[in-house]
């Protein structure tokens, strides 16, 4: 790592307009006291350490780094078996809907939420390893060994190891084998010698040992680094996020707003659609607006509008959420939680009822508020980020369920707690529960309708309750 030419780059970084000077010391300091290994790709909950809380700062300067040079930004494809990194896209035009996981050898759909990590690196003038990216097996796995091989050296460990099969690899150079523990136990320590050859494999891939101690050596012959993990071969069905290590997701970065006014311009390639297990969509709308045109002219009204969309996207992105587009007078924004979806709403309720405090009564702004929450694609629609779906369909339908100053929402949404605890803190008058037939959707729905007290919220257009990461 050239270290002088990094302090320099990141004093530049230091001079830009409301940059964030200890963070980017806490950087640095973080960078001169890791390893290779953990700087191939850069985890910013791990830069973070205690300071959690200053995870969205710490991203929006990576990020900024990016731009001027300093890192590289990377979004990594999880295996949702073993958890390794399969392969990357550069930015969403690189996005594909499927991978492959040669460690497994199974292929899997790609999910912005749960399967796709966002990463950083320093740019190659300043540390080129010359590796291919790894991420530690999680503790699911059990892990019964982890070795690390410069080229032309020899590094050994003593396990012990019970009946049952294993799977031996290096994550580095995807090579692979299969170990077998069977028969008798013996009190013996055996001994299983691996040499990691030049190319993408081990000199043995099937070895077969006792129970009890085993000492495992591996030889480094042909890679600049070369490892071996050792763990059990059977493998979860699916890894939860409860079960990995924190990290940013490709969903949560698409929400962050200095990714938003950076690289707003990147969208997926027109072939491609990539898969979001749950993704939070808000429609906003505001009532009586035809009659707003006739009764106060195209041109006053069109004024009210347009402030109507001024305060709206200023609270949604307040709270974490990004505005997908407008439809009329109406509003789609997304949001990586319900919280923060509540959070918005109730921060436009308290800045339209400033609005109309200033107002007469046929200027004022009155508006209704559907949210929803599912799987959604993630598609490109005329050169920018859209969502496809049932789960957009549904939030639609769902706002056409409120009248004026209320938000209506699923019970999808409902039964979230963070939720409700979270609607709790805007102020409602009451919760209403209700089963309607919408539109295009089969089957009676179950639905809720709330009425913000504005009068409570005020305080929560400057803090909202959840931003994301």
């Amino acid at each position: 790592m050239n270290i002088e030419l990094l302090k320099e780059n990141l004093e530049q970084l230091k001079k830009r307009p409301n940059s964030s000077k200890g963070t980017i010391d806490q950087i640095e300091n973080w960078l001169i006291g890791s390893h290779i290994l953990q700087r191939l790709r850069i985890n910013p909950y791990y830069v973070a350490g205690d300071t959690v809380k200053n995870i969205k700062r710490i991203t929006s300067e990576f990020l900024h780094g990016v731009k001027a040079g300093t890192f590289d930004l990377h979004w990594d494809i999880h295996c949702p078996h073993c958890n390794m990194i399969t392969e990357e896209f550069k930015d969403l035009a690189g996005a594909s809907e499927i991978s492959f996981c040669p460690m497994c050898d199974r292929e899997f759909n790609i999910d912005l939420l749960d399967r796709v990590e966002v990463t950083f690196s320093l740019n190659k003038e300043i540390e080129d390893p010359k590796l291919r990216p790894v991420c530690a097996p999680p503790p699911v796995i059990q892990n019964k060994l982890q070795l690390v091989t410069p080229l032309c050296c020899t590094e050994s460990e003593v396990v012990t190891l019970e009946k049952g099969r294993y799977r031996y690899c290096c994550p580095l150079t995807l090579a692979k084998g299969i170990l077998k523990v069977e028969g008798e136990p013996t009190e013996d320590i055996q001994e299983i010698k691996l040499t990691q050859l030049d190319g993408t494999n081990f000199d043995k891939k099937e070895l077969v040992v006792r129970p009890g101690k085993v000492k495992i050596e591996l030889t480094n012959q042909g890679h600049n680094l070369s490892g071996l993990i050792l763990h059990l071969d059977e493998l979860p069905d699916e890894l939860t996020l409860e079960q990995l290590p924190l990290r940013l997701s490709g969903i949560q970065l698409l929400h962050h707003s200095d990714y938003k006014r950076l690289f707003g311009e990147q969208a997926l390639s027109e072939r491609e659609r990539v898969k979001i297990r749950a993704i939070t969509i808000m429609f906003t709308d505001i009532t009586s607006s035809t009659r707003m045109y006739e009764t106060l002219g195209d041109t006053k009204a069109y004024n009210i509008v347009r402030d109507h969309f001024e305060i709206f996207f200023e609270s949604i992105e307040l709270c974490g959420g990004k505005v997908i587009k407008t439809i009329g007078d109406a509003v789609m924004a997304s949001f990586v939680s319900n919280e923060q979806a509540i959070a918005a709403a109730a921060a436009a309720a308290a800045s339209f009822r400033k609005y109309n405090s200033n107002r007469p009564q046929p200027e004022w702004i009155r508006v209704k508020i559907g949210i929803h929450r599912g799987m959604a694609l993630l598609v490109n629609l005329n050169n920018a980020i859209d969502y496809f779906g049932s789960t957009v369909n549904k939030a639609a339908r769902i706002q056409n369920l409120s009248k004026s100053d209320e938000v209506s929402f699923s019970e999808e949404v409902y039964a979230d707690p963070e939720f409700l605890t979270a609607l709790t803190a805007t102020g409602v008058s009451e919760i209403q529960k209700r089963s309607e037939d919408l539109k295009g959707i089969q089957g009676a729905q179950v639905a809720y309708t709330a009425r913000i007290n504005t009068e409570s919220v005020i305080a929560l257009s400057g803090t909202p309750i959840a931003r994301s990461s």
